[in-house]
């Protein structure tokens, strides 16, 4: 397969956008995940109201 430069170019372009897309969506899933392990250590009568 012959690849020139623009070609290359494209690629490496769309081969980064697809890694921090990827990045972000991980760094979403983190979040979440802990905000679930945060809820789960949390007991019913040691909860408080705040609002």
């Amino acid at each position: 397969m012959h690849f020139n430069g623009d070609n290359m170019e494209n690629l490496k372009v769309g081969t980064d956008a697809l890694f921090i897309l990827l990045g972000a969506i991980m760094v979403l899933a983190m979040h979440s995940g802990f905000a679930f392990l945060e809820l789960g250590t949390v007991r019913k009568k040691t909860r408080s109201t705040r609002w």
